[in-house]
């Protein structure tokens, strides 16, 4: 017993196909979507181990602590200087520097040798997995930085160009 379709079942059938296929392109499509964030979430988690992470967490704390400590240790005059909009950034460092205390120097002086501390104890922790990996996620971004660069620069030109062929069809 063969069964005879009519065209409009056929039709139904060949969209329904149609419907499943790109639900299941789609739905593929939004895994990878979510596996790709999920790794670009990971990338330090990924090359460092548990306690290494907590090393840098404590680093970071460290480095943020002695801002506080350093700031609340400002006067007013050096607060101004800081604040003072008319100078650029290295102007204003200079001019700050030139007012420092010797307790300010010396508590730079001690913040600094504390965070290089925690950062060779850091390193020394490191294997050499580690700095290859490292090594090639700095190569991945500073292609992803001059490619951004390139980007930006064909979107000026093409910009140019469609300025200048506006101004000529007038």
């Amino acid at each position: 017993m063969q069964k005879h379709w009519s065209k409009q079942q056929i039709q139904k059938i060949n969209i329904m196909k149609a419907i499943k296929i790109t639900t299941l392109i789609v739905a593929i499509l939004i895994g990878q979507v979510a596996l790709a964030q999920d790794d670009a979430a990971k990338g330090k988690q990924k090359i460092y181990t548990p306690e290494q992470l907590e090393m840098l967490k404590a680093q970071k704390e460290a480095v943020k602590q002695n801002r506080e400590e350093f700031k609340a240790s400002l006067s007013d005059e050096q607060r101004a200087i800081l604040e003072n909009k008319e100078l650029n950034r290295k102007e204003r460092q200079e001019a700050l520097r030139a007012t420092f205390t010797d307790t300010q120097k010396e508590l730079l002086r001690a913040n600094r040798d504390e965070i290089k501390a925690l950062k060779e104890q850091f390193r020394a922790t490191i294997t050499d997995e580690q700095k290859q990996a490292l090594k090639q996620r700095r190569q991945r971004m500073k292609n992803r930085m001059r490619n951004m660069k390139e980007n930006k620069e064909q979107f000026k030109e093409r910009k140019q160009n469609w300025k200048e062929r506006k101004k000529k069809n007038g």
